[in-house]
């Protein structure tokens, strides 16, 4: 894989695009996986994604016995909502910019 489609698959991840539909819309012409371990192998998660891990974290965290268990929960919890809160205030701030070049 080149660096400029790396670095469209990343920003496309940024901005909250589903994996599946990088692949398919963008890049049909690699791997499935190859498009997912670009986007994961530098650290970005789609926002769907995020969404799941924080339900599935929620529905581990009514079931934990220990108090450490959910502690760990609460903290990885904590740690996707302020992936999904940072990721957001930066797509506002593109938003912000894009409008301000439109409306010039």
């Amino acid at each position: 894989m080149n660096q400029k489609d790396s670095e469209e698959i990343i920003r496309l991840a940024r901005e909250g695009k589903h994996i599946s539909k990088i692949w398919g819309e963008y890049f049909p012409n690699y791997d499935y996986w190859e498009v997912y371990m670009e986007a994961y192998g530098a650290g970005e998660k789609s926002s769907v994604g995020v969404k799941r891990m924080i339900t599935s974290r929620l529905n581990k965290l009514a079931e934990a016995d220990s108090k450490a268990d959910r502690e760990d929960l609460i903290e990885e919890i904590n740690s996707l909502v302020l992936h999904l809160y940072t990721r957001y205030k930066s797509n506002q701030q593109k938003l912000e910019q894009a409008r301000e070049i439109l409306n010039g």
